[in-house]
């Protein structure tokens, strides 16, 4: 990847099934779906609602799509409990 994009860099979002990440540099809005079956699973489809000023949206994408994974696990920890000690 080119670029390097921070966690700080995005806003995740739940909004029923969708998942919705927000690139706060650049506007762009990224989609997914819930997978069920597994609460920090991330679908591999995902729609581009917003391109916004993004130069290579596709790497913003995919870089957004592993925040919310990691954010995902961490929500998921926090539930059980499991956080950092």
């Amino acid at each position: 990847m080119a670029g390097d994009y921070p966690s700080t860099d995005f806003s995740i979002y739940e909004e029923g099934d969708f998942l919705r990440v927000i690139h706060l540099q650049t506007g762009m809005e990224i989609v997914t779906v819930r997978v069920s079956g597994n609460p920090f699973a991330v679908s591999a489809a995902f729609t581009i609602e917003t391109e916004g000023t993004a130069n290579r949206p596709r790497e913003v994408a995919q870089a957004a799509l592993r925040h919310l994974r990691v954010w995902l696990i961490r929500r998921y920890e926090q539930r059980r409990g499991w956080g950092r000690r």
